[in-house]
């Protein structure tokens, strides 16, 4: 069998036979598999993809394979060149960000290396029932020069596999890169009690109670039941918008409203909302507080993922200073 480099060959004893060693296969074979467990890394730590960066790295993986087949590159095999190379690989191949991301970049590395190798040796031994060890190396026998069939199953079906994997995990991060940047912390005084969590600045909500024109911002029960009065909490978890009001304790009766809205799929509805001490939301590093403002409650989870647990009106959110003007002199109409 002739290859593009069939110069470049080695001649290893394993037991009492010569074993001819293409290295041109095993850079290519190599590099194909760096280069796959390295996207299966990114993919897996929802990291952008640099084609040319892990195409350096997996070639850089291919000849540390490819010179230790020779004896002068012996010392190549130790532990802790393995160790140097697979850490440089990373660097190269996925970036430096911090000591952080870096660990946890090499340790999915490992992670994927230690399945992917496991599971191509256990796949080698069942279809084909042969192969020898010798120096670390796994010596399998092929008719036409091109290495064992398995390695090679395993790239022309990895590819795809692992293509079609960092397509939606890649796809779903940038979803959440640009969701996340209408993710900001929220506090909220109720009874002279401070809640904080994260709230998204939904630029869709444009609920407002009908007759102040205070916009509402969406809160999960779960987040304030506790300062919540019982009665309040029955009234929302049983959609009863006929309640006695005079049921509540004399501090919260002025406090409640009924705000009627339109969500997608249920038409016209009802919610119970209540008047806070005040909100605050923060831009920038900074505080801004506001006053004319309802909490709406949803008995659900606003986020499926728990990324954020309140739905901000937008015109309580200060993208500019101008609008955070424009908005205290609408709270000021309406006072």
């Amino acid at each position: 069998m002739k290859h593009f480099l069939g110069i470049l060959k080695a001649l290893y004893t394993v037991g009492e036979i010569n074993v001819v060693v293409y290295a041109d296969v095993v850079f290519l074979l190599n590099s194909c598999i760096d280069f796959l467990l390295l996207w299966l890394t990114a993919g897996i730590r929802k990291q952008p993809l640099h084609i040319w960066r892990m195409g350096c790295a997996a070639i850089i993986g291919g000849i540390y394979s490819m010179l230790s087949l020779w004896p002068p590159f012996s010392f190549l095999f130790s532990l802790p060149i393995k160790i140097l190379v697979s850490m440089v690989m990373v660097v190269v191949g996925l970036g430096y960000f911090s000591i952080y991301a870096y660990l946890r970049n090499l340790a999915t590395f490992y992670l994927t290396c230690f399945v992917a190798g496991g599971a191509m040796i256990a796949l080698h031994f069942v279809l084909t029932g042969n192969g020898n060890v010798s120096g670390g190396i796994l010596f399998t026998s092929s008719s036409n020069g091109w290495g064992s069939p398995v390695s090679w199953i395993f790239i022309w079906i990895g590819f795809p596999l692992v293509w079609l994997y960092t397509k939606f995990s890649l796809g779903s991060l940038k979803e959440r890169q640009e969701m996340n940047q209408f993710v900001t912390a929220f506090k909220m005084v109720i009874m002279d009690q401070i809640v904080t969590c994260n709230g998204l600045i939904d630029t869709g909500n444009q609920l407002r109670d009908p007759i102040s024109r205070q916009p509402v911002i969406l809160v999960e029960l779960k987040l304030i039941e506790a300062l919540l009065p019982p009665v309040l909490i029955e009234w929302i978890r049983k959609d009863d918008f006929q309640a006695d009001l005079s049921r509540l304790p004399l501090e919260w009766m002025s406090k409640v409203r009924i705000i009627p809205y339109r969500a997608a799929g249920r038409g016209h509805s009802m919610m119970i909302a209540f008047k806070p001490d005040w909100i605050e939301v923060k831009k920038d590093h900074h505080w801004y507080k506001f006053e004319k403002i309802l909490i709406g409650i949803d008995v659900g989870n606003l986020s499926t993922d728990r990324t954020y647990q309140a739905i901000i009106h937008p015109s309580c959110y200060p993208f500019t200073d101008t609008m955070y003007e424009n908005q205290k002199n609408v709270e000021e109409a309406h006072v």
